[in-house]
């Protein structure tokens, strides 16, 4: 979040040479300096003198005093070697880094850094901030006060927005106080502010962020509005205040914490309380809904050292419809999170998990629990905890065989009462064989054996015994063409033909307690092959420099039952057929602008797809982009989502954002369309968003408006991992 950060204008204010009593080495800016006050000065006037006590240095005439990146122009410099006082006049300019003083005058004493600049104008480039002030005053280190000055973003001699004040109060890394301000739009006033706090720190910023407004047909009229906390260099948090005059008040805290680079916490929850009339108008159905509804999310990590490290994530929800209902209060903190991945997700996860690296060997300690999101299901094995322990592939003595080993320990329970132990031991010896690095052969051989102990009346303990047998053979054919274009040079092309042979000995599992369903435990028995093709260039880049990218990427393939599978989901309506479906993953990119790629699977019976996935990204560098994606699972969902942003003309663009989905009960599509219109130093976006009725909610439109002003509060708030 940026803020107006005033602490430049003073920061240029102590602009100091170091040196001797010479000339060209005279101290010019005070202790507060950058790497430049250790470089050499160099000085240029029309006339360079002292006065006849000595003690002061004068240059006159087209002054430039440079040093680094620092440069310091005026018709008249006056510096007092002994008292350090500084005087400067006429056309006076300090350029630091592109921060850009101008002034009639000022009076500086280096030393004690106490003096003031008349009629000063000042650029800071970082944050495009124009500062204007009658008369700044320096009272002390770090102290300042402005008379009638005057602040924006823009860079016009009108510019779009301003604010004036009579007064400004500042504490460097601290804050401003503003007296008797006022907000301009153009020349016209809008807003009159007696007293208003601003801050001023250097890094992260403490401050309210814009608003956002929007009617709702079911909400009413909102208005949300948020305030960042800097609470200190490793602390910081976030408070939403949302007020809607149908539904009702909803409040938020994300408070987030870092205590070095990689030991981090972050805390979100967000609390609503719906009014009775909101209820009664919105909900067809209540389901789980209360007035009161909430959502609380924690995730964290610390790593003791490189090997070792412990995670952790957890959410709460009042209710199984609350994701649906408040996808974008939850997205808050969840950018990566989109709409739909939000109201359809079928479970929340909770776990707290340690895991340690060794050399060959690693050792995870986990505790998972689960939530159904669809129904109010007890049935549901909770595994706390479980304890695994893997090796990587490791030579058998002095042969030509590997050996991998994993175990793990699982305690089970779930609501409705049922308990038990399960221990998993997977012994595996392998042979991986390599032919001049173009031929390759890999066959692993293992057991996996299972036992189980259930706590119940009976005390029953079962196992079970799963052979198995994983086999590869493939080879890799490459082939170099040179093409010589302007940005191509070259195009790499590697075939990888493979077959794979996979076996999993079938046991009796009717015995076995249905706590969860791990791999590897149902009877397979089947051979296949796939075919992979990759395709890779080498590029020109404009520094001249060649650089390896990939272009495609296709593959295909099939499998061969030996023996028909009984259980488990395995080519879903295939069982008793002899070839699986046919697979497919195709992969392009077409430049670095445009990428593509589609997933299928192709049911041989009936010539139709098992399921079909497609998505295509295309992106600029106007800040223009596109993305369609669809996904058919057959017989069980259907959608697709667009979105897109592009330029209608000069800082004037369009938006769009659509979801279809064929598993809401009344419509399907959800919807937001808007523009965006990003001045120089201000902007507003306009849209409307539909949401389709879903979970016993009606359909809802909304029409949201949001106004932003550059450098002063925007919708971003900047963190300490920003």
């Amino acid at each position: 979040m940026k803020k107006l950060n005033l602490y430049f204008i003073f920061a240029l204010l102590l602009f100091i040479f170091s040196g001797t009593n010479s000339p060209a080495a005279t101290k010019l800016f005070g202790p507060e300096k950058s790497d430049d006050a250790e470089l050499p000065t160099k000085i240029k006037a029309v006339k360079l003198s002292y006065d006849k006590s000595g003690e002061n240095m004068i240059a006159k005439g087209r002054v430039e005093i440079e040093q680094g990146s620092r440069l310091l122009k005026a018709d008249y410099v006056k510096i007092n070697l002994e008292t350090k006082d500084t005087e400067a006049k006429g056309n006076v300019e300090l350029n630091e880094n592109g921060d850009i003083l101008h002034c009639d005058a000022f009076n500086i004493n280096l030393d004690t850094q106490m003096g003031h600049v008349e009629n000063a104008k000042l650029f800071l480039k970082q944050d495009n901030l124009h500062i204007t002030g009658k008369e700044i005053k320096k009272l002390g280190l770090s102290t300042y006060e402005i008379n009638n000055g005057t602040i924006t973003t823009c860079d016009t001699d009108s510019p779009a927005w301003r604010i004036d004040a009579k007064k400004i109060n500042v504490t460097v890394d601290g804050y401003a106080t503003v007296d008797d301000s006022t907000f301009r739009i153009k020349k016209i006033p809008v807003a009159y502010l007696p007293f208003a706090f601003v801050p001023v720190k250097t890094s992260r910023q403490s401050g309210f962020l814009f608003p956002e407004i929007s009617q709702s047909s079911s909400k009413g009229f909102e208005f949300n509005n948020s305030f960042f906390w800097a609470m200190s260099e490793n602390t910081d948090s976030t408070i939403w205040l949302d007020a809607a005059s149908t539904k009702g008040p909803g409040a938020g805290l994300e408070y987030r914490f870092k205590l070095k680079e990689d030991s981090w916490g972050k805390f979100y929850g967000y609390f609503a309380d719906e009014s009775s009339q909101y209820i009664h108008d919105e909900y067809r159905d209540k389901k789980d809904r209360s007035p009161q509804r909430g959502y609380m999310n924690f995730e964290g990590e610390h790593y003791f050292n490189q090997d070792a490290y412990i995670k952790a994530q957890g959410s709460y929800t009042t209710d199984r419809q609350f994701y649906d209902d408040y996808s974008k209060e939850v997205r808050r903190t969840k950018a990566e999170l989109d709409q739909p991945s939000i109201s359809t997700r079928p479970y929340d996860e909770s776990l707290v998990f340690f895991n340690k690296n060794f050399d060959w060997s690693n050792l995870l300690i986990n505790t998972e629990y689960y939530k159904d999101l669809n129904s109010r299901d007890k049935t549901t094995a909770q595994p706390v905890p479980e304890i695994a322990f893997s090796t990587m592939r490791m030579p058998l003595a002095d042969s030509m065989f590997f050996y991998k080993f994993d175990t793990a320990y699982n305690y089970f329970y779930s609501g409705d009462g049922n308990k038990g132990n399960r221990l998993d031991a997977y012994p595996r010896i392998s042979l991986p064989l390599n032919h001049d690095g173009w031929l390759k052969f890999d066959t692993e051989v293992g057991v996996r054996a299972l036992a189980y102990k259930v706590q119940d009346d009976h005390g029953v303990n079962n196992s079970a015994v799963f052979p198995t047998i994983d086999s590869k053979l493939s080879a890799d054919f490459v082939r170099v063409y040179s093409i010589d274009g302007k940005i191509l040079q070259k195009l790499r092309h590697t075939l990888e033909p493979a077959l794979f042979y996979q076996y999993t000995a079938s046991d009796d599992q009717d015995d076995l307690p249905s706590f969860d369903v791990p791999d590897n435990f149902y009877k397979t028995h089947r051979v296949g092959y796939y075919l992979k093709n990759r395709f890779a260039g080498l590029f020109n880049t404009p520094t001249g420099e060649n650089e390896d990218g990939e272009l495609g990427y296709f593959l295909i393939g099939q499998a061969y039952n030996i023996s028909h599978p009984t259980e488990g989901y395995y080519d879903e309506g295939n069982r008793n057929k002899d070839y699986s479906d046919v697979f497919t993953d195709l992969r392009v990119n077409f430049g670095p602008r445009v990428y593509f790629r589609t997933e299928a699977a192709y049911v041989p019976y009936d010539h139709s797809l098992r399921y079909f996935k497609s998505l295509i990204t295309w992106s600029n560098e106007l800040d223009e982009h596109f993305m369609f994606g669809y996904v058919d699972e057959k017989n069980r969902f259907e959608g697709w989502r667009a979105r897109g942003r592009f330029k209608l003309m000069h800082s004037l663009y369009a938006f769009f954002h659509v979801r279809y989905n064929n598993n809401k009960s009344d419509d399907k599509i959800n919807a937001e369309y808007g523009i965006d219109y990003f001045a120089q130093c201000w902007g507003s976006q306009f849209s409307i968003e539909t949401r389709a009725a879903s979970s016993g909610r009606r359909a809802d439109t909304s029409f949201n408006y949001k106004f932003y002003l550059r450098g002063l509060g925007n919708t971003t708030k900047k963190g300490f991992e920003d």
